[in-house]
């Protein structure tokens, strides 16, 4: 009898101290609950988990293309939001969604819930309001650009953030309240106690007030940061190369930091003393959200490089983490860059490209590489979903096409 505990203990704490593995690829949405969490990825799965045996209870399929958001809205529905335009309620039961909406011309870029009120943010700009029992929407104009984060307050206002470099919050009838201007492009939108936690495309983590005054900031890393959770006690962000900081409130002092290095990390869940974080390596890892400490114990590759002095060399380790160099070796989060020159944009077989870069007319040149970093992603191929993030000196960006020129002919 004692042995048949000690059994089950044992197969208790190894279950649930297990990384969660199920997608065929990068990891691009992430929600956690107390026993629960959902996550969306490349594949277009939206998978929801039972958190405390690391196993699946629901595998849901509608989007086409990318899974960009997902919300819990409870312990056995789930949200999800794709790059189709669509958003969808599920239960862990049914075989289709409760309901869904109709495919928009934009990709969902921000989800959030509150109450009985989900908010959706458009690429293009627009936000939708859905009725979570019924599923009825409606939409109004709210950026100049990319919805970049959305998050409900506690008086029933919606915040949000947006590549127009504009803070914003609406009541519920879409009439805006307030506006402030931001510092630079913003990656995501958190609640974090009595404030908001964005991270920033320049490296930095701030809290705005609901007024959208700056309170304290803190400059995490020379990388664009592209992820962000938070609680009562605790914000977590990530950037573009995968490492991954815990900070206290309200101070944003540092308190622990992963290490990147095997790609970037695009989701971010919080859960009491657990934090959630998956991207690019497909697996969705749990630390320790006292210490960083890697609860899951999955190894993960970290990226090859040719061996190159140059400086060069040194400004291609950001895109890295995102591209190979090797013929049709698209299984990072963007496609190989082989063979890149001379190569219309959105071209290459065996990647699923937005159909944005697909209508584009771009041929990749020394000089429109230049271009893509000297003004970024965000302005120079908008519906990408490539970080923003810029290379300021006009010698770097030679240099980076010097280096492709030479290792991706």
């Amino acid at each position: 009898m004692r042995l048949a505990l000690i059994g089950a203990l044992l197969l208790a704490t190894t279950a649930a101290a297990q990384d969660l593995t199920g997608h065929g690829g990068p990891v691009s949405a992430l929600a956690a609950g107390a026993a629960v969490a959902v996550s969306g990825g490349f594949d277009g799965r939206v998978i929801l988990w039972d958190s405390t045996q690391a196993s699946a209870l629901r595998i849901a399929r509608l989007h086409d293309g990318n899974v960009t958001a997902v919300a819990l809205a409870g312990e056995t529905r789930f949200l999800s939001a794709g790059q189709d335009g669509r958003i969808a309620l599920w239960d862990k039961g049914g075989a289709d969604p409760i309901w869904s909406t109709p495919k928009e011309v934009s990709p969902v870029s921000a989800l959030t819930l509150g109450g009985d009120q989900v908010a959706a943010g458009f690429l293009d700009g627009r936000i939708a309001r859905i009725d979570l029992a019924t599923g009825a929407m409606t939409l109004h104009p709210a950026h100049e650009g990319r919805v970049a984060g959305l998050a409900f307050l506690p008086d029933g206002s919606l915040a949000s953030v947006g590549g127009d470099l504009r803070f914003s919050r609406w009541d519920s009838a879409g009439t805006l309240l307030a506006r402030t201007s931001l510092p630079d492009l913003p990656n995501g939108l958190a609640r974090a106690g009595d404030a908001l936690a964005i991270p920033f495309a320049e490296g930095a983590l701030r809290l705005l007030s609901p007024e959208g005054e700056i309170l304290p900031e803190r400059f995490l890393s020379e990388r664009p940061l592209v992820a962000v959770a938070a609680n009562a006690e605790t914000v977590a962000a990530a950037a573009v190369d995968g490492t991954v900081w815990l900070l206290d409130l309200p101070t944003l002092a540092p308190r622990a930091e992963v290490p990147g290095g095997t790609g970037p990390v695009w989701a971010l869940a919080l859960e009491g003393e657990t934090l959630f974080a998956a991207g690019m390596q497909g697996v969705i890892r749990r630390l320790s959200a006292v210490d960083g400490a890697s609860l899951g114990g999955t190894p993960l590759a970290t990226a090859s490089l040719p061996e190159d002095t140059s400086r060069g060399a040194e400004v291609w380790q950001a895109c890295a983490v995102c591209h190979s160099l090797d013929p049709g070796d698209h299984s990072r989060a963007g496609p190989s860059l082989h063979g890149v020159l001379g190569r219309r944009i959105a071209s290459v077989e065996g990647y699923d490209f937005s159909p944005a870069l697909r209508a584009m007319e771009i041929v990749w040149t020394p000089e429109t590489i230049s271009e893509l970093f000297e003004f970024g992603p965000e302005a120079y191929t908008p519906g990408s979903r490539m970080p923003d993030q810029r290379v300021g000196d006009p010698a770097d960006r030679q240099a980076l096409v010097e280096y492709l020129s030479r290792f991706a002919p």
